[in-house]
């Protein structure tokens, strides 16, 4: 199949870049779904009615439930949810060639390791021909043909080049990004934002509130991500700062949805049902980063507080409340303040 990329998993994200390689790129797509009951009616209707309803699939994309078929694609994205990339991933190792390239496009981290998704793939192929997927990517807008910019990040700057022309379209702005652990991060670290951002929708704190939340999230996001090898600068472009305002802010965000049915008293297993299958990344990327963060002594205070609520039945009320009654200091402080002196020295040189 030269010249032909597989999108492995259909779901919304998956099935909405299928649906712009083919319409709005011209690109041969082969779509992979795990259920060939699901295989079969895609074709059929040429629409996902789960989860991406009233968006038509090009005739012109195969859809098929047999990995091995769609593994003969050049290159491979994959957008199957974080919890299941380490079992897919050992699933086609066997399978993936030694010139395939992938792209990640699953945002959050391993539960069980806390690895991120490019780790993971590495394992089974050259880090230099993995890269990652990432940036302010609302799938039912993008699939609509509204414009978006995306995030392509790799270690290697030609297979960032080549994701860059692959994905990206008139309507799909794609961008380049060498910091692939910053960009990873961001990704994962803002859904767990969004559960608060959400929490403070459902109880109608205000926008100031939910300004500053976002604010202070994304400033812990920028420690982490610093903590283990990332830019800190990553966390303010598309990434980190344009992704957690999408995030934060959509009507199409699950994360933010599930924020708000916690402000509602809903139980973890009733938002599960309200979610009616659809993956909410925050939840496990909550507990994954918690545990990263006290291993490494990051101070992560919204984290801290989200996992308590998910995980420990704190009121999402008294979480708030907790935060608002921390110690009053310095805006910028610990390795962000060393790193903003730094660059306001060289500035003054």
């Amino acid at each position: 199949m030269t010249g032909r990329v597989a999108v492995l998993q259909a779901g919304a994200w998956g099935t909405t870049l299928a649906t712009i390689l083919a319409r709005d790129g011209g690109k041969q797509v082969i779509l992979w779904t795990r259920d060939s009951a699901q295989a079969e009616e895609l074709a059929a209707r040429r629409e996902n009615r789960r989860y991406l309803a009233g968006i038509r699939i090009p005739d012109s994309v195969d859809i098929t439930a047999d990995l091995a078929r769609a593994l003969e694609a050049d290159d491979l994205i994959v957008a199957v949810p974080t919890q299941g990339v380490r079992a897919f991933r050992d699933r086609v190792a066997p399978l993936v060639r030694a010139e395939h390239r992938v792209l990640s496009a699953s945002k959050g981290l391993d539960p069980d390791t806390g690895k991120r998704m490019s780790e993971l793939w590495s394992e089974a192929l050259s880090p230099a021909r993995v890269a990652v997927l990432s940036g302010p990517n609302i799938s039912r807008e993008i699939a609509n043909g509204q414009p978006a910019p995306t995030v392509i990040a790799s270690d290697d700057a030609q297979t960032a080049r080549h994701f860059q022309a692959l994905v990206g379209t008139r309507f799909f702005r794609a961008y380049t990004n060498d910091d692939v652990i910053g960009v990873e991060l961001c990704g994962a670290l803002k859904n767990i934002v969004a559960l608060g951002a959400g929490a403070i929708d459902g109880i109608g704190y205000g926008d100031n509130a939910k300004a500053g939340f976002v604010t202070r999230g994304l400033a812990e996001i920028a420690r982490f991500a610093f903590a283990h090898g990332g830019d800190p600068l990553t966390a303010a472009g598309l990434a980190g700062f344009g992704d957690l305002i999408a995030t934060c802010s959509s009507k199409h965000s699950r994360n933010r949805r599930v924020g708000e049915l916690l402000a509602k008293g809903l139980a973890l297993s009733q938002i599960r049902e309200e979610l009616y299958g659809q993956v909410a990344e925050g939840i496990g990327t909550t507990e994954a980063t918690y545990a990263a963060a006290r291993r490494v002594g990051v101070e992560m205070p919204i984290t801290a507080e989200t996992h308590a609520v998910l995980f420990e039945g704190k009121p999402v009320r008294a979480a708030m409340r907790d935060l608002m009654g921390r110690e009053q200091r310095e805006e910028i402080s610990g390795p962000l303040a060393e790193v903003s002196r730094l660059l306001r020295g060289a500035r003054t040189r």
